[in-house]
């Protein structure tokens, strides 16, 4: 048995012991994948390349991946066959994903020919232009003077964190993450 008489007891105010309990490593929050909605509705002023089937212009989009050993990530559209092909309509809109935070995308404008395609241009959207608002406009295409690619950017939010969504020729495929461990 111990005598407390006349002992004080008081929380303890702002000290070094409580400064260092305040500074304990914090987790590294890292924003989920995204899925992004790409409409790549039409070119203006391409260059005409192939002399013997006509021009079949399409366009694929790429994300420009942080992670080098991340999967590619790309949608593409079909040939524009019809019409004004050096002003080719495609109006498609794709689901593309996974896309994270800071990766841009890239849009290359080929023209299909017998034997494979030819490039015409390209446009690089960095991530601070559709990044989180959503883009909508007419880009210039590195490459062709004058002539330029009207695309639609929205951000469709987080992609479900179960399955693992990728895209490929346009095609979207769904597959199961397997659970490590036993």
């Amino acid at each position: 048995f111990s005598s407390q008489i006349g002992a004080t007891y008081a929380a303890p105010t702002q000290s070094v012991y409580s400064s260092q309990q305040v500074m304990m490593p914090e987790t590294v929050q890292v924003a989920a994948p995204q899925k992004l909605s790409v409409s790549i509705l039409q070119a203006q002023g391409l260059q005409h390349m192939n002399h013997f089937t006509g021009d079949q212009p399409y366009v694929v989009c790429e994300v420009k991946h942080v992670d080098a050993q991340a999967e590619a990530t790309r949608v593409e559209t079909k040939p524009a066959t019809e019409g004004d092909t050096l002003n080719p309509f495609w109006g498609e809109t794709h689901q593309l994903g996974p896309w994270h935070e800071g990766e841009s995308l890239e849009f290359t404008i080929y023209d299909k020919g017998l034997i494979g395609a030819k490039t015409e241009g390209k446009v690089l959207l960095t991530p601070d232009l559709f990044y989180p608002n959503g883009f909508s406009g007419m880009v210039n295409i590195s490459g062709l003077p004058h002539a330029q690619l009207h695309i639609i950017i929205r951000v469709l939010g987080p992609v479900a964190v179960e399955n693992e969504t990728v895209v490929t020729d346009g095609a979207t495929k769904t597959k199961k993450k397997k659970k490590e461990g036993g």
